[in-house]
């Protein structure tokens, strides 16, 4: 399993960068001194932290502003793509599927990411079936593959204790995304493409025939010309926040560590390195009203990745720092897993993963402008339920990409046009209804979301293992979640009363709009089948 090596040309800051937190932080702040390359990362988290204290209010100054276009400019690129993660995929996509000429930037390293991805075989495959990778390549991706996964909410009654939900073909193969990052950006280049590292993104200029992004380097001023822009610089990207006041409803926090030197063995605070951990709670909510979630998946032989996160709304008072809550994850981390003798923290991973709940029967969030489209986190179109950003991007990677390519060849580079080509799944949409269950509040309960999704489990675990394989795939079907839900008040007639305390009316309300926006979008699928 790579551990993400810092490129060369990164600067690594001094130790004094630690000073600040020593007493507010002790435990962070021990563990990445003890980390290869800790300062770097040290930096990465204080400055996504600094980014998301501001990350979900309007834009002072708006970066993106139009001209009249000069018929004297030939865009160097079909696609400029400002962000080098996911965008990394997508340009290689562009490049070698579609032959377009693209340009990738970063303001830190272009291939590298600070999370680690798992997903299903079936998902991955796509990445071959749309013709980016070959099944050898894939297969060096894949850093482990477990049997199954499951999903255990903490029970403090052993008497009504419920059994963990397990899965199959879900989240159940870790990939070394580092790798898979490697070999898209070795495409981009073996294509004519170009990378430009380090560059900070300032502004962009559309005509409505090309844009102008203008970035700096540690060296120079660069303006790069393109028919588009593609914004995947992440939850808190200028382009996001320039087109939506607030860019995200809902965030998931989520701070981990790959290690080496855990217990093994078959008991819940000990590591099976055949099984992947989805959701798990080991506690009930915090008195600030979070409810802290674990995952954890083997990443290799030896290695084990292990997440703290919570599901919250942007509006709540919740404390949402990153720092914050990595203090808490080095807490109560050997509550979760126990440590052996050899224990050791390989590198951190941490993230913000936005979401934004649609209470609507379409896509109502802003991803694109004249020359400009959002990709990947910056759009925010991600499951509220399993934050899978990661999978929702693959998944929707032939559809999003043809479409890109039909867009260019057609010359429709309109706002119109553009908008039209995301990543937005009505049966994701519906999803937050649930994820609504799973954020915890102060007034509330302790014991509210474990209960509550208890509940839930245990109406999955009773119904054909695919609807609950759907669920946590992002690919619920139309009859999956018709069934699901004519069973819960079946099961658990208590079930309509949690409805009404978590949602309130209002909240039954939208959840009955999504619906129909969800039966919509099947009737207009099974449409487009016959006439295919």
């Amino acid at each position: 399993m790579s551990l993400c090596t810092v490129p060369l040309d990164q600067p690594i800051p001094e130790n004094s960068i630690y000073d600040p937190y020593r007493n507010s932080h002790p435990l962070t702040v021990k563990n990445f001194e003890k980390m290869d390359k800790g300062t770097y990362w040290f930096h990465r988290l204080i400055s996504l932290d600094e980014s998301w204290i501001h990350g979900n209010s309007p834009l002072k100054n708006n970066c993106i502003s139009k001209s009249q276009s000069d018929p004297g400019i030939i865009a160097e690129y079909d696609i400029v793509y400002g962000g080098g993660g996911l965008a990394v995929i997508h340009a290689a996509m562009m490049s070698k599927v579609y032959g377009k000429k693209v340009c990738v930037f970063d303001k830190y390293a272009v291939g590298l990411t600070h999370r680690d991805w798992n997903i299903s075989i079936p998902e991955l495959l796509v990445l071959k079936e749309c013709g980016l990778f070959s099944q050898e390549q894939l297969d060096s991706f894949i850093a482990c593959k477990y049997k199954g996964g499951f999903v255990k909410f903490y029970d403090d009654d052993p008497k009504s204790a419920m059994p963990p939900l397990w899965l199959e073909n879900v989240l159940d193969t870790a990939l070394d995304a580092n790798l898979l990052l490697d070999a898209a950006k070795n495409i981009i280049l073996e294509y004519g493409g170009t990378i430009i590292e380090q560059a900070h993104f300032k502004k962009v200029i559309t005509t409505g025939t090309y844009a102008l992004i203008h970035i700096e380097t540690p060296h120079s001023k660069i303006v790069l010309s393109a028919k588009i822009f593609a914004d995947a610089m992440g939850s808190f990207s200028p382009i996001a926040r320039s087109l939506n006041a607030y860019p995200f409803t809902h965030c998931c926090p989520t701070v981990g560590t790959i290690s080496s030197g855990f217990k093994v063995g078959k008991n819940s605070d000990e590591i099976d390195f055949s099984v992947g951990e989805i959701l798990v709670t080991n506690e009930h909510q915090l008195p600030d009203g979070r409810q802290l979630i674990w995952e954890g998946f083997p990443s290799s032989q030896n290695r084990f990745v292990t997440y703290l996160f919570f599901y919250d709304a942007i509006q709540s008072p919740s404390d949402k720092s990153l720092i914050n809550l990595y203090e808490l994850f080095f807490e109560k981390l050997f509550t979760y897993k126990k440590p052996d003798e050899d224990f050791d923290i390989g590198r951190p991973l941490f993230g913000i993963i936005p979401s934004f709940s649609h209470h609507s029967t379409k896509n109502k969030r802003i991803t694109a402008e004249d020359n400009i489209i959002s990709i990947g986190d910056a759009a925010a179109l991600s499951s509220p339920l399993s934050y899978c950003g990661f999978g929702s991007f693959v998944r929707n990677l032939p559809k999003t990409s043809t479409m890109l390519f039909q867009a260019l060849e057609a010359n429709t580079l309109k706002k119109k046009d553009l908008s039209k080509i995301n990543a937005f799944e009505p049966r994701v949409a519906i999803m937050s209804n649930f994820a609504s269950f799973l954020q915890g509040k102060p007034l509330q309960s302790a014991s509210t979301v474990n209960k509550t999704m208890n509940m839930f489990m245990d109406v999955l675990g009773s119904l054909p293992k695919h609807i609950a394989e759907e669920v946590f795939r992002d690919t619920l079907q139309w009859k999956s979640y018709n069934i699901m839900m004519s069973t819960v008040p079946k099961r658990h007639p208590q079930s309509y009363k949690m409805l009404i305390n978590v949602h309130g009316i209002k909240g039954l309300f939208w959840w009955a709009i999504n619906f129909i926006g969800f039966a919509i979008w099947e009737m207009s699928q099974k449409k487009k089948s016959r006439s295919n």
